[in-house]
């Protein structure tokens, strides 16, 4: 039987997966400002088989705090760390995206990190990888744009865990 908490994060990644989906049936004249961009970029996926998942998602807060200069030097493909934040005033559930120098670059969306954090928290779920999946720097978009586009791509799976009555303490299996 799954656990509530792990419910919640496959529904999330079904939500990034049907925001994939939707891009293969809209046209490309369609336009919806803040909904219907980047959706190819989306992604998510459980694989039953491994208790694995596959998320990409949108960087948030990216034109904040120095994060734009950052976004400059960041390269498809680089690795990044996703480090728990428990000190963000907007989100007690945050996890901040960092370069493997440890320069911040974003967030990860509040959807995404209230689903995330109380599996993180109690190591029912471990993040195997994390990288770059998409960028596209201010300094490359119309001169209109406010912000770079930053997308990560985190691979993780999800922790068994036995009780030992002897001593109660917690072991993978």
């Amino acid at each position: 039987m799954e656990s509530k908490e792990k419910s919640a994060l496959i529904l999330e990644l079904d939500k990034l997966h049907s925001r994939h989906e939707l891009s293969s049936t809209i046209g490309p004249d369609y336009f919806e400002p803040g909904n219907m961009e980047y959706l190819e970029q989306s992604e998510g996926i459980y694989f039953s088989e491994t208790d694995a998942f596959l998320l990409r998602f949108e960087a948030k807060g990216t034109r904040y705090d120095g994060r734009t200069e950052q976004i400059e030097k960041v390269k498809l493909g680089d690795p990044v760390q996703l480090e728990r934040d428990r000190g963000n005033t907007y989100n007690f559930n945050d996890f901040r995206i960092l370069t493997q120098k440890g320069k911040d670059i974003g967030n990860v969306p509040a959807e995404l990190c209230n689903v995330l954090a109380p599996l993180y928290d109690t190591d029912r779920v471990e993040f195997v990888s994390a990288c770059v999946s998409y960028v596209e720097p201010l300094s490359l978009r119309n001169r209109h744009a406010r912000k770079a586009i930053l997308f990560i791509e985190l691979r993780g799976r999800f922790c068994s865990f036995e009780i030992k009555s002897v001593d109660r303490r917690m072991e993978p299996l």
